[in-house]
């Protein structure tokens, strides 16, 4: 073969997730156009575990392409922005009009915008924190808050949970293309020693959601942004201190 003509190709493994977790998303889609919510919400949280494992893979494997990673961002645009952004809308925010579809659309597009930025600063971020919620997070908060109301079978808790999605879809969106910090956790050592007790409280924390699914899922993502945002504002709060610090020396 040629060297100055490389042959042109894709790896197939790792593309192999991503379009499971394509396929996973639309078929979110088809389910939530059909009614089936529970269902919808929960293959989402399907697409989040192979669009994990995708990059996990491409990296083991040592396969990772800008192929790749452009292809992993447009299925991340179906799954966790399309397929989340029409299941919360058909099944609770239609009732609120041009509210409703403009605020799935909201977080739609903020979703798309938040992938763009990714894309385009990977190389420059940090690698401790996301700039911005991630789009799976985002996803997982809409997917489980539905997953909840639908499973119950409460009336009032369907009813106060719509009002809690619509204000939900918007300020996702706004998170999504903010300066709001959160934790990646991609410093974390899987291949290292864990203290005992931090192997005792995953043991907790997968019997927690064994225990009731929706409800364990919609409190850890949201307590994920809750993190998130008090730990900005807490860098915000440590950098004014610093400054007023800095002046009463001079």
């Amino acid at each position: 073969m040629n060297p100055r003509y490389p042959r042109r190709g894709v790896y197939v493994l790792p593309n192999l997730f991503t379009t499971a977790s394509l396929f996973a998303g639309f078929y979110s889609i088809i389910a939530s156009i059909n009614g089936h919510y529970r269902v919808a919400a929960i293959v989402i949280f399907i697409a989040m575990i192979l669009d994990g494992l995708d990059g996990r893979v491409a990296r083991m494997t040592h396969t990772e392409s800008a192929f790749g990673a452009e292809y992993d961002s447009l299925a991340d645009v179906i799954a966790f922005g399309m397929a989340p952004a029409i299941l919360v809308f058909l099944w609770g925010l239609q009732d609120f009009g041009n509210f409703g579809w403009l605020g799935a659309f909201v977080y739609t597009a903020c979703g798309a915008l938040r992938l763009a930025r990714f894309n385009t600063q990977v190389h420059s971020a940090s690698k401790r924190y996301f700039q911005g919620l991630p789009i799976p997070t985002a996803a997982a908060v809409l997917a489980s808050l539905v997953w909840v109301a639908v499973g119950e079978g409460y009336p009032w808790l369907t009813q106060m949970s719509e009002y809690l999605a619509l204000g939900l879809v918007y300020a996702l969106g706004l998170l999504m293309v903010s300066n709001v910090r959160f934790r990646s956790f991609k410093d974390f050592d899987l291949h290292g020693r864990v203290p005992f007790a931090l192997a005792i409280f995953v043991v907790l924390v997968v019997a927690l959601v064994a225990v009731h699914p929706p409800l364990v899922l919609f409190i850890a993502v949201i307590s994920y942004v809750v993190m998130g945002l008090l730990l900005t504002l807490w860098q915000i709060r440590s950098r004014r201190i610093q400054r007023r610090r800095g002046g009463l020396g001079h």
